[in-house]
């Protein structure tokens, strides 16, 4: 009886710790993706506060990938199935972004790094924004690969297995109309200019509300979710995962 209900409370200890691990993965997560918004609208920002907000952003991008640290143990573990393909190349590409955007930057940075004027990287402006906006629709799909996971996490909350009818068929509308909005804030943002590096100097319509700026790369981040998140369950129920 002892060992039982010593189990049990280790067990709890244990649970307790992953919840805790969870809910600090998801600050940091949240906290990741504010400050990237607001580093993508830095022609609205004084060109320090683009670089501390850059500089926070590669601390949390440490401390996210030091919390995430087994997921690179479990690289040479286990089969790769499809699904995990996909996530694997993801985080890879996400992770050789960011390393570009942080390297590009200690050659263009004004401020926060005193030595950048010594560093001469060819091209490093093109380079940085290449990397940037990549780097953003890299965050958008990431957050899609793990979209399932979110979802549980709110039926948990709610004491539900699966969300009911009315909120199921809601929240597609919901998503569809966010997703279809995002394809045309894409279009209107020439977003595709700066993944092709055909564009490297972002324009900013200064008689805009700066508000539709965020409205549109929140809109653009819900549509790579949108489809990332609907493409992984097609091919889970292809059975390819």
């Amino acid at each position: 009886m002892a060992k039982g209900f010593g189990s049990v409370k280790v067990n709890w200890k244990v649970g307790l710790r992953v919840k805790k691990e969870t809910i600090v993965k998801l600050y940091v997560d949240v906290a990741m993706t504010v400050f990237f918004f607001i580093m993508l609208s830095y022609q609205l920002t004084e060109d320090i506060i683009h670089e501390i907000m850059g500089m926070l952003v590669f601390i949390l991008f440490i401390v996210h990938n030091f919390l995430n640290r087994n997921w690179y143990k479990a690289l040479v573990k286990g089969r790769y199935t499809v699904v995990r393909i996909i996530r694997t190349v993801v985080n890879m590409l996400l992770l050789a972004a960011v390393l570009g955007i942080v390297i590009s930057a200690f050659s263009i940075s004004q401020i926060v790094i005193p030595f950048s004027k010594w560093i001469d990287i060819p091209y490093a402006r093109e380079i940085h924004m290449f990397c940037a906006y990549w780097a953003f629709i890299l965050i958008a799909v990431h957050i899609g690969l793990h979209w399932s996971i979110m979802i549980g996490m709110v039926c948990k909350k709610n004491k539900e297995k699966e969300p009911g009818l009315w909120k199921n068929w809601s929240a597609k509308i919901v998503a569809a109309f966010i997703a279809l909005y995002g394809i045309y804030a894409f279009v209107k943002r020439e977003i595709g200019s700066y993944l092709l590096l055909y564009n490297s100097y972002a324009f900013w319509n200064f008689e805009e509300w700066a508000g539709w700026f965020f409205i549109d790369l929140f809109a653009m981040m819900g549509l790579c979710i949108f489809f990332t998140y609907y493409i992984i369950k097609w091919i889970q129920k292809l059975k390819y995962n």
